[in-house]
């Protein structure tokens, strides 16, 4: 399973997340769950949104861990 890491990302470019909000046109409560850095079921064009917003790959925010099974 693969998980969205984005707080090296975020904490080392000091955005917010309504800083994220306003530039992406993504919703706060994507933009939250983004950053709870638990599983969801992800948009590819909200990654790309995402990725768009911080100058980074896919690869740069996807992190796989472990199934909960």
């Amino acid at each position: 399973m693969y998980i969205v890491n984005l707080y090296k990302i975020k904490w080392n470019q000091k955005y917010t997340q309504e800083d994220i909000v306003k530039a992406t046109k993504l919703s706060i409560g994507t933009v939250n769950n983004l950053f709870s850095g638990k599983y969801h079921d992800y948009k590819l064009s909200t990654l790309e949104a995402i990725c768009k917003f911080f100058n980074c790959d896919i690869s740069d925010i996807l992190v796989k861990v472990p199934d909960n099974d």
